[in-house]
């Protein structure tokens, strides 16, 4: 696998942060769970820190899965395709995930900054600001952008091959 240095060092750490964020929401809501129903004392903080540390694991582990070739997809036309045209489709796929991506991370700066300036927030006991929730949205995204385009120029430059195995994940070369 190839795909970026300093952006795929980049990309791997934040899917491990992600990962480290999903274990949290996990201990959050099992202890929310056990304060409300066993201690008839339920947190003010635990449900609105799960969806804040969801929200950033979700797009944190965006660019490393996009590299590792493991973002879900419908592969029934694709599995159809010789390798040459596999490969066409892949980079047209990449393309439109680098432009998508870059558009929404241009586009989300704006709203983050707002309600930075305004002091917007969630209106919940814990009151946190919600730019802490949105800057998720242009930080990943821009990532994402980066990492696909970075794969399209070494898919395009032959140092990429994203077929070199099935998409099942097996470790079996593909046959044509």
């Amino acid at each position: 696998m190839t795909g970026g240095g300093p952006v795929a060092w980049v990309a791997n750490a934040l899917a491990v942060v992600a990962a480290v964020l999903l274990f949290l929401i996990g201990a959050m809501l099992t202890y929310e769970v056990v304060a409300r129903y066993f201690f008839n004392a339920p947190t003010i903080w635990a449900e609105e820190l799960s969806r804040l540390f969801l929200t950033w694991a979700v797009f944190l582990a965006s660019a490393a899965l996009l590299r590792s070739n493991d973002h879900i997809r419908v592969t029934v036309l694709l599995d159809l395709m010789p390798r040459p045209a596999k490969k066409v489709a892949h980079v047209t796929s990449l393309t439109f995930v680098a432009v998508i991506a870059g558009l929404v991370a241009w586009h989300g700066f704006p709203t983050v900054a707002k309600s930075f300036a305004t002091g917007r927030s969630s209106g919940s006991m814990l009151d946190i600001p919600q730019w802490w929730s949105q800057a998720a949205i242009p930080l990943c995204f821009g990532l994402l952008s980066l990492q696909a385009l970075i794969l399209t120029v070494s898919t395009v430059c032959g140092g990429w091959d994203p077929f070199d195995y099935d998409h099942k994940g097996d470790e079996r070369p593909l046959t044509d």
